[in-house]
């Protein structure tokens, strides 16, 4: 076990280093450095809902989180003039605190009864943007959702420009992906499991099971805000369409291909499928019918998804080794 996370922390390592010099190694062309963006906001979407899974759940209300965040975030500086780096903080608090808000009688529900209310959920969110028209826009949304500039005296930093904004959305996601990480390694972590594993059991030997999915939700959504209020000022544009239940079902699909098991197979199945995503953007409607066939073909080829393989190429060797 202790030789299996020593790998895994090689590849975490790996990864990070590459995100580094990626664009070194793109010879900053814009163009790579939107689809880098694209991945790192995309792993922060499917990670944070692999939070909630660890209950063994799925939220479809996770992309209208993610709108709270985005709006709370771009209206802030549109109507007030509050910076990013306040408000994309208080967009993430503002998710996080509805998701408390709801999380109690959400929580009680169930299997199919969960993803019927969290589906409802995120509907009323995104009906809300659109019906307060002369705050959040209506369905023509909010414009001029500028980027940041972070003067440090000795130099400027501006945002707008995608290779600095492409390290703040890599410190972004490494601080989700970390945040996640760790607790999934805790104490906290290991009854969120037993929670999936048997919620009945788990309430059997003394675990609070309400308070446990509560937290999740919670921390989960908060992290969806943060990411959606990066969104935002990447975007500098969000109307209500942009949060709308796709969000949550691309993020399942990212899960669902990469791998449930652990924190790393939302990471690779998000970045694989949103390379494919872009390789496949001038197919039109055919991009949906394919990540439909890679989702069905995943599930009947490698039912634990790409995270599964190094540990079947593994067993396949040891097979030939001992023959």
């Amino acid at each position: 076990m202790k030789y299996l996370d020593q790998i895994a922390r090689y590849r975490w390592e790996g990864l990070f280093l590459f995100s580094l010099l990626f664009p070194f190694l793109c010879g900053f062309d814009k163009y790579l450095m939107h689809v880098a963006i694209t991945i790192s906001l995309n792993v922060a979407m499917a990670t944070s809902m692999w939070l909630i899974w660890t209950l063994g759940l799925i939220s479809f209300a996770h992309g209208g989180i993610m709108g709270i965040g985005a709006y709370t975030s771009a209206l802030l500086l549109t109507k007030y003039g509050v910076p990013m780096w306040i408000g994309m903080w208080v967009g993430a608090a503002a998710a996080g605190l509805f998701a408390l808000l709801i999380s109690f009688p959400l929580m009680r529900t169930r299997a199919v009864y969960f993803f019927m209310a969290s589906w409802a959920i995120g509907e009323v969110i995104k009906r809300n943007f659109a019906y307060f028209r002369d705050f959040t826009g209506g369905w023509n949304g909010v414009f001029n959702i500028k980027a940041p500039v972070l003067d440090l005296g000795f130099i400027s930093l501006d945002f707008s420009d995608r290779t600095a904004f492409y390290y703040l959305a890599i410190l972004v996601v490494s601080f989700v992906i970390l945040f996640i990480y760790r607790i999934n390694k805790s104490r906290t972590g290991m009854m969120f499991w037993s929670i999936h594993e048997h919620e009945l059991l788990a309430q059997h030997i003394g675990i609070n099971v309400l308070k446990q999915k509560v937290i999740a939700f919670t921390v989960a959504c908060f992290l969806a805000g943060l990411a959606g209020a990066l969104y935002a000022h990447y975007q500098t544009f969000i109307n209500p369409k942009s949060f709308d239940i796709w969000k949550s079902e691309f993020a399942l699909v990212h899960m669902i291909v990469g791998g449930l098991s652990t924190v790393g197979g939302p990471v690779t199945g998000a970045i694989l499928l949103t390379v494919i995503d872009e390789l496949l953007r001038a197919a039109g409607h055919f991009r949906v019918i394919s990540f439909g066939v890679i989702l069905i073909g995943v599930v009947i080829l490698l039912p634990g998804g790409l995270e599964s393989v190094p540990a079947r190429i593994r067993n396949y060797l040891s097979k030939d080794l001992h023959k």
